[in-house]
């Protein structure tokens, strides 16, 4: 019998085109905006190198942020492995958490978007592939699957603020401006 592995799973509704989402997560430097400014104080990123644009299949990029409950910092390596835009875009992980026998960890983000009426869904999906030396809230059976139960308020958050930018850019202004990133002003690369 295989083993599942261990993910969370979270869809949320979105009044931005799903190519407005797409085109944010896309675009890694937007990454430190709703994963990191806008993100709570104890989870969120604090540098990210990444190439300029829109990421394809193949980008790599590193990043480091903050952990909950931890003086520990994760510092990872990612590379992007899906990248069909509008639909599906994907990074995996290789984290690394701490300097003395850190732990390591492989983790796969996946978001999906889809059209729906007067916006899109949006669903990210959380995958750990692997994971060595654990920190003791990944390595006891119990405190794993309070962990994992409490992973999805920080992650949920983050959605919410990539959610949040993605209305923000694609929805006109009262006054029909739109925002300064919009497509309109050449924030999207088309194919």
């Amino acid at each position: 019998m295989k083993q599942q592995l261990p993910h969370l799973q979270i869809s949320r509704f979105c009044k931005a085109r799903p190519e407005a989402v797409y085109d944010l997560v896309a675009d890694l430097q937007t990454h430190l905006d709703w994963a990191g400014a806008r993100q709570t104080r104890d989870f969120h990123l604090v540098s990210l190198e990444a190439p300029p644009g829109p990421a394809t299949v193949g980008t790599t990029f590193s990043s480091t942020g903050v952990i909950p409950m931890s003086r520990r910092r994760w510092s990872d390596r990612s590379t992007v492995t899906v990248a069909d835009r509008p639909l599906k875009f994907e990074i995996t992980t290789q984290a690394t958490a701490g300097e003395r026998n850190a732990m390591t960890a492989v983790y796969r983000h996946t978001y999906e978007i889809s059209p729906a009426a007067a916006g899109s869904r949006v669903t990210y999906t959380l995958t750990q592939l692997s994971i060595t030396n654990p920190m003791l809230r990944w390595a006891l059976p119990g405190m794993e699957r309070m962990t994992w139960l409490m992973t999805p308020m920080f992650a949920g958050r983050g959605l919410r603020n990539l959610l949040a930018l993605a209305e923000e850019i694609d929805l006109p202004t009262p006054a029909g401006a739109r925002h300064p990133l919009s497509p309109a002003v050449g924030y999207t690369q088309e194919k």
